[in-house]
């Protein structure tokens, strides 16, 4: 799925989001858009938020699976 995706299943705009994770922890909204894009890949306690505050599995996130040829 998706990051967009799930976050707009769960009501949220990025802007809104963002403040639901600024209540937990510091997260701007560049850098949330940066990963909604894959332009970025968050740390571990981010990721887990996100997907906690989304209702989605991290193993599900699009943006977020190793793709082939990948250079790690």
């Amino acid at each position: 799925m998706k990051l967009k995706d799930a976050r707009e299943a769960a009501g949220y705009t990025q802007e809104s989001l963002v403040l639901k994770i600024n209540e937990h922890m510091k997260c701007t909204l560049r850098h949330y858009q940066n990963v909604e894009y894959g332009l970025k890949t968050p740390n571990v306690t981010l990721g887990l938020l996100i997907c906690q505050l989304c209702g989605v599995e991290p193993r599900e996130v699009e943006e977020w699976k190793i793709k082939p040829g990948q250079n790690w």
